[in-house]
């Protein structure tokens, strides 16, 4: 089928040539830009002019009155673009009600963007390419996390930055320490801070302790993989919470891209360029498996060897090796959580000895 890359007023289409429609919405903190697109009988593509609406229970009241004289809206796909926390209200909204909602993220629009012939880039013009997506592609309907994971995902990401903090005040206090004549009310404030975050951080792992294990369908799988040597439990949840329970992947290659560790290739001509990986995912996945795959490397039997074989190959690339493992720890708590089996250290290891 041949979609051509005209355009057409909406005024100028009778609903008797409507084939499909979709709504592209591109979120703001404040606003929504919202334009209507069509795809006609003739396989034409028309977009109504972007209208702004406020990004309040009212303003997707008004959004809902005005698309209803546009069209019928139990037919329509909404296109939003997962922008930080702030599409999260009127994708709720919209869900709730039992419309279909499509969330990309930030990854896949911007790709899909840079298959079409657009040069500039504004609200009206986001709104436009969101529509087309609907029109063009097969929008996947979104599925909001459970209000179980939307708390732990919370209270994890509070307490990395809670981490983070305590890291960079203990560096502060150590430098202070060996500074020449230090005040030691800033010594002590500074101790202090750090004693308060720390409670802060027992308090969350408190929490998350009577959260994951207050719902047995979430803490028998986070009991189970949590046993591979190197993982720990801790990092199966935040794995867990971070892809709602792997909701927002289909396939190992979606959920390596998810988390940023797909590998990319640059060739052209003789030229070639060092393998990498994207790093275009949740780095917050990235972070929870990067001290798991270095534990894992010297003391999982299995990873142990398939690290070893990719130092071997690479004696220069350790670290490349290391996001391997990171990768293969991924793909195990995928496939284990999928398939509800416990995890074989010894068999894996044949695997791996296998394939080499």
């Amino acid at each position: 089928m041949r979609i051509t890359s005209d355009y057409y007023p909406m005024d100028t289409i009778n609903f008797d040539q409507i084939q499909q429609q979709s709504v592209g919405i591109d979120v703001s903190s404040e606003t929504l830009e919202v334009r209507l697109g069509t795809r006609r009988t003739d396989h034409q593509l028309a977009y109504t002019p972007c209208r702004s609406f406020p990004n309040t229970q009212q303003g997707f009241a008004n959004l809902l009155e005005w698309l209803q004289s546009h069209t019928e809206l139990s037919e329509l796909w909404f296109i939003m673009e997962a922008t930080g926390v702030y599409y999260e209200e009127f994708a709720y909204f919209l869900h709730q009600k039992g419309f279909r909602v499509c969330v990309l993220v930030a990854r896949r629009a911007k790709n899909y963007a840079k298959s079409l012939p657009i040069k500039s880039k504004t609200d009206a013009i986001d709104a436009r390419l969101l529509a087309r997506y609907g029109l063009e592609r097969q929008p996947r309907r979104w599925q909001p996390p459970s209000q179980l994971l939307r708390q732990i995902k919370a209270l994890l990401r509070e307490r990395g930055q809670l981490k983070k903090q305590r890291t960079q005040l203990k560096n502060q206090r150590h430098a202070a320490q060996r500074a020449w004549n230090h005040p030691e009310s800033s010594l002590r404030r500074l101790t202090d801070h750090i004693r308060q975050i720390e409670d802060y951080i027992s308090q969350i792992n408190r929490q998350l302790e009577a959260l994951w294990s207050s719902q047995e369908q979430l803490a028998e799988p986070i009991r189970r993989i949590g046993k591979i040597t190197g993982l720990g439990r801790g990092t199966v949840l935040q794995v867990i919470a971070e892809t709602n329970g792997f909701a927002l992947t289909t396939n190992r290659n979606q959920l390596a891209s998810y988390a940023g560790l797909d590998v990319v290739f640059e060739q052209s001509g003789t030229r070639q360029a060092a393998t990498k990986i994207s790093k275009q995912g949740n780095v917050h996945i990235r972070r929870a498996l990067y001290m798991p795959a270095l534990a894992a490397s010297r003391h999982n039997r299995a990873l142990r060897a398939f690290y070893q074989r990719l130092v071997e190959r690479h004696p220069n690339h350790k670290k490349i090796a290391l996001v391997a493992v990171m990768r293969k720890l991924l793909l195990l708590i995928y496939s284990l959580w999928k398939s509800g089996q416990s995890y074989d250290e010894e068999f894996h290891y044949q695997q791996i000895t296998q394939a080499a």
